[in-house]
């Protein structure tokens, strides 16, 4: 631009910004599962009369140099905080903006004041402005960043790193300051090589780690998309989605697609979602892989990935927000060929085990803990364990694990496993079909509160351990003359012999029964734990104080 100095930045300044030729543009942080407006960037625009709209990378280094960089960075957070007011009082509200701040304002004596007249001034609440730093803020006083930054954290605000990675000591920055949010420098994303893809997973897998928030900038493909997405970074900015918009264009976009940004309570929502760790070896708990390969004894993985989900479940209906393409696989090896037709069926209720899901996800958005269940369909064994994340009003959502296993397929007994369904898995804890000749057992379907016993194994021993870990002290005896399995067949008159008994994890009563299964080959039995109503516990509560020596 011929005749653009220097000297015309200078002394232009305070005009442009009285005049308001300096504004901010407001470039939209999309959730990356929802593709709606979670955030918005505000970034300095100077607007000229004369030489038209100027690059920052023109003016924002010389009013570093001068020492006037403040006054920009306090006018777009005032300006920011007028628009936030703005919108919300048009009835277009969005949750957060967020301002970048330069070193030099942490120097300013005033600097956390002014920023708090602004917000108090268009009544913008702290965590509606989050504050974007680079690393190159802390080299610069770290005594006086860490005061300022102190003071900001305890006021409600959150302070998110821009450019993460790009500097010296960024891992040493995290272990002293709390950043609600790593912003991923856009160079990671330039060549989109394998080598920068998994450094930026490994960044991603650190922070989620840390319960650190996740942004990518720079977003620019659909691939670069759908990698991030899979990652499990939450939020995405770059020019795929938007660019920066004017005020105007910005309202514009609002206007016609008024969904399109986040409401309070969803930005609450998705943020629970997004510390979620899609990288982890153990997302849904803190269990070791080798621990459950132990459990599962010479059961062999189909797969050594992660079959993940994410499952948005409503009062009528559940349907996936995300699914890995190993959990697809998964699905498709049990008998079901797309999502689509896995959440028919469930809406539906028309899924073999609809009642045993149902209960499954019912308990893990009431019981805010892992739960799991292991089962078996199309002829395949499978362990699925969910989690709940978040939950607001008329909706939760539940991260899914699903891991598949090479069994022997018992055909007959999986057939007749299948003709009692759902009666059987809508209140059982465990299900599972005992061979007396073999010394064998197989587990069908299991709750999480069933842990002791093996599947797997001497029939006699499991029956053993399973006494002595999970049945009553006072209850073990009787427990051993009912599991007898010399004596079955003559206490089997009815076609099955059922008793009560304490467990001791749980202090409560559970129904216990073992019931002839149709079989010409072998004896074969159906062996079941079931819970009880709290009615008929009390009556057996007070059935033993009555009757001490009951055997």
């Amino acid at each position: 631009m011929s005749g653009l100095n220097e000297e015309y930045i200078i002394s232009h300044f305070s005009e442009a910004i009285e005049n308001g030729c300096i504004q901010p543009y407001f470039q939209p942080i999309f959730r990356s599962f929802t593709e709606k407006i979670c955030a918005s960037e505000a970034l300095a625009r100077w607007i000229d009369p004369v030489y038209g709209l100027l690059s920052p990378a023109l003016f924002i280094p010389v009013l570093e140099r001068y020492g006037m960089i403040y006054e920009l960075d306090m006018a777009i957070v005032r300006q920011t905080c007028a628009f936030y007011r703005h919108l919300q009082d048009i009835g277009l509200p969005v949750h957060s903006f967020t301002v970048n701040l330069s070193r030099y304002d942490f120097t300013e004596p005033d600097f956390f004041e002014r920023v708090i007249a602004s917000t108090r001034e268009f009544r913008v609440p702290p965590e509606s402005l989050k504050l974007e730093i680079t690393e190159s803020i802390m080299l610069e006083d770290m005594e006086a960043f860490k005061r300022v930054f102190n003071l900001f954290h305890g006021a409600g605000f959150s302070v998110w790193m821009d450019d993460f990675g790009s500097g010296y000591s960024s891992l040493n920055t995290l272990q002293n300051y709390d950043f609600s949010t790593l912003k991923f420098d856009l160079l990671f994303l330039r060549t989109f090589s394998e080598k920068s893809r998994q450094v930026l997973a490994a960044m991603i897998n650190m922070a989620k780690a840390l319960r650190i928030h996740t942004i990518c900038e720079g977003v620019e493909t659909k691939e670069q998309v759908l990698f991030l997405r899979s990652m499990g970074c939450e939020a995405l900015q770059g020019f795929h989605f938007s660019r920066p918009l004017s005020r105007e264009q910005f309202i514009s976009l609002l206007r016609e697609d008024p969904e399109r940004s986040e409401s309070l309570a969803d930005y609450d929502y998705w943020d629970k979602i997004g510390l979620f760790n899609f990288l982890s070896t153990a997302p849904l708990t803190d269990y070791h892989e080798n621990d459950e390969a132990c459990e599962l004894g010479n059961a062999s993985w189909y797969d050594r990935g992660t079959p993940l989900a994410l499952l948005e479940v409503k009062p009528n209906s559940v349907s996936h927000v995300y699914a890995s393409r190993t959990y697809l696989d998964r699905i498709r090896q049990l008998g079901y060929p797309s999502l689509d037709e896995l959440e028919h069926r469930f809406n539906d209720h028309i899924s073999d085990h609809y009642l045993m899901m149902k209960r499954l996800v019912t308990d893990a958005v009431s019981n805010q803990t892992v739960q799991r269940v292991d089962y078996m369909n199309n002829g395949v064994s499978y362990r699925l364990r969910a989690r709940c994340l978040a939950k607001e009003e008329g909706k939760a959502m539940l991260a899914l694990q699903l891991r598949t296993f090479q069994t022997e397929k018992e055909a007959h007994a999986s057939e007749e496993m299948l003709q009692y369904g759902n009666a059987l898995f809508s209140t059982c804890e465990l299900v599972s079909v005992i061979y007396p000749d073999r010394d064998s057992s197989e587990r069908i379907y299991s709750r999480e509160s069933i842990l002791s016993y093996a599947s797997v194994g001497k029939l006699r021993e499991s029956f053993q351990r399973f006494c002595s870990s999970e049945i009553h002290p006072d209850d073990q005896e009787r427990y051993r003359r009912f599991s007898d399995l010399d004596s079955l067949d003559e206490r089997l008159e009815s076609g099955f012999i059922q008793s009560f008994f304490r467990m001791t994890s749980s202090a409560v009563w559970r129904s216990i029964r073992i019931s002839r299964m149709p079989s010409d080959k072998e004896r074969v039995y159906l062996y079941t734990i079931q819970a009880l109503p709290d009615q008929e516990m009390r009556n057996l509560d007070t059935f033993v104080r009555e009757h001490p020596n009951w055997a």
